[in-house]
């Protein structure tokens, strides 16, 4: 013990040895003031065990009632946790119960006295306290109806258009706790959850269902451009989340100065594997590349002075000069010279097909290869094991496929059925006899490119050195080769 704490224990042990000693030179004032300091303790000590008695009960009444009641029958009920703010009530009236037997028993004191005064004192405090008790009742009416729970994601409508967005992390006696997508933490009072439209995303399922908007101009016809928004967004869905069932759909809403405008609607659980936003971007993002191959922009703003005929504002998969653009980027055709290139796309057919067609099937004999424009595909191979069909891709706009049996002959190696209405052009070996013949050294660099690529989709180049990757493309260009010019006959023995 420090000499600053005797210091401070000096003073009252000073005022109590004075008033002791006082005390003892008036021996009959002592045994007095022992004999009533014994009676009052012991009054006091019974006060204290009543009121022990009561208030140990009432914990151990709640306590039993959150164990067995909140926490055992009606959590496995609900299969979610009890908010707490109901658990808080029933506790607040067994505690007002046993205070009302601590005044009526122990006390013996007019319970009606009591409750009167208490209802006076409520009645004032109640206009004071107003808004509070408005949040209280509000924050009782949602944990009893349950309009949304703890975990769930909501939007707060405001008249303004401010809108409150995020997770519910606690709903309380005054406020409710909100995380929203930054992770801040936005706290409301009840009353304002109590009169204000609330959107919940989780409810009743944590399937909902999205949109995104886009205007086109009046002179691209409404099919086509449903039908390349479709293929856009249907070749988003079954990535992080996004739901390829229910089916995405693209609807006409109305016409406005900006053009026609279109929703695009899909399905995914918001916030379980990513926010709205980054759905929404990465829909966007497919269906603008769609919209790009398709050679289709979105309409702006604009004001347009016509001086002659009006200009063409999307490409026409029908013009030869459209058809040489999109032939010019596939890979094998890339080293084609300009005219050649021309001819070939103003002789290769457009087919369309609709959602289901079977454009090719594993096995088949094929001599063509396709070219998809606009829509989408699905790739699916036969199990080796029980026959049925796996899918295992997609094909977007500007690729390719069966170029194989175009080339060689080869059976297809897989099939091709649309996942959306779809326009393809299909060359096929009249075409390409038609192109080697002009020049058959085409053939060998087309070779090497169709090579690659097969290596490339098997992943044997993945581990390879450079040298190995040289030698093993250019072993299957000629493996390539010769199956081409024994399918071509008479092409490559022309001088």
């Amino acid at each position: 013990m420090n000499k600053q704490t005797l210091k401070r224990l000096w003073s009252p042990l000073t005022i109590l040895l004075i008033v002791l000693g006082i005390t003892f030179f008036n021996r009959n004032l002592l045994v007095r003031f022992g004999s009533e300091a014994i009676d009052q303790t012991q009054k006091v000590l019974a006060y204290v065990i009543k009121i022990g008695i009561w208030l140990s009960a009432a914990h151990f009444l709640n306590r039993l009632l959150i164990v067995f009641i909140w926490e055992g029958l009606v959590e496995k009920a609900l299969r979610a946790p009890v908010p707490r703010l109901i658990k808080d009530v029933m506790s607040l009236i067994i505690y007002v119960i046993a205070i009302t037997g601590i005044v009526g028993i122990v006390f013996e004191k007019s319970v009606t006295g009591f409750w009167a005064a208490s209802g006076v004192l409520g009645l004032v405090l109640g206009f004071a306290l107003q808004n509070v008790i408005m949040d209280i009742f509000t924050g009782l009416a949602i944990n009893i109806e349950r309009p949304f729970k703890i975990g769930d994601w909501i939007q707060v409508h405001g008249a303004k258009g401010d809108d409150i967005l995020g997770k519910i992390t606690e709903i309380s006696w005054r406020t409710t706790r909100l995380e929203s997508e930054v992770k801040n933490v936005v706290i409301l009072p009840n009353r304002i959850l109590g009169t204000s439209v609330v959107t919940n995303f989780y409810g009743p399922d944590l399937e909902s269902r999205h949109q995104i908007n886009f205007w086109f101009d009046f002179t691209i016809p409404t099919e086509r451009v449903k039908r390349v928004l479709l293929a856009g967004t249907k070749s988003a869905m079954g990535q992080k989340g996004l739901l390829e069932e229910p089916e995405p759909s693209v609807i006409v809403s109305r016409v406005t100065d900006m053009g026609v405008e279109y929703k695009v609607r899909f399905w995914f659980k918001p916030w379980t594997d990513m926010a709205p936003g980054m759905a929404k971007s990465l829909v966007s993002a497919t269906i603008l590349e769609h919209l790009k191959q398709a050679g289709i922009a979105p309409a702006y703003p604009k004001q347009d002075i016509l001086y002659a005929g009006q200009p063409e504002r999307h490409l026409d998969s029908k013009s030869v000069e459209d058809r040489t653009k999109l032939l010019g980027k596939i890979e094998i055709f890339e080293y084609l010279e300009s005219e050649e290139l021309k001819e070939l796309a103003s002789s290769m057919k457009q087919r369309q097909f609709k959602e289901g067609d079977e454009l090719m099937t594993q096995g088949d004999a094929g001599e063509s290869m396709f070219i998809l424009s606009e829509g989408m595909l699905h790739a699916f191979i036969n199990n080796s094991s029980n026959g049925e069909r796996i899918r295992v891709g997609q094909i977007e706009p500007g690729e390719f496929f069966g170029e194989m049996s175009l080339l060689t002959g080869e059976p297809r190696t897989a099939s091709i059925v649309a996942g959306t209405d779809v326009i393809a052009h299909e060359i096929t070996k009249d075409h390409m006899r038609t192109l080697l013949s002009k020049r058959p050294e085409v053939a060998e660099t087309i070779s090497k490119v169709v090579a690659h690529r097969r290596l490339l989709n098997t992943q044997t180049l993945a581990n390879a050195t450079a040298e190995e990757k040289i030698e093993q493309t250019e072993n299957l260009a000629q493996q390539i080769m010769n199956k081409m010019k024994s399918f071509f006959k008479g092409v490559f023995e022309k001088k």
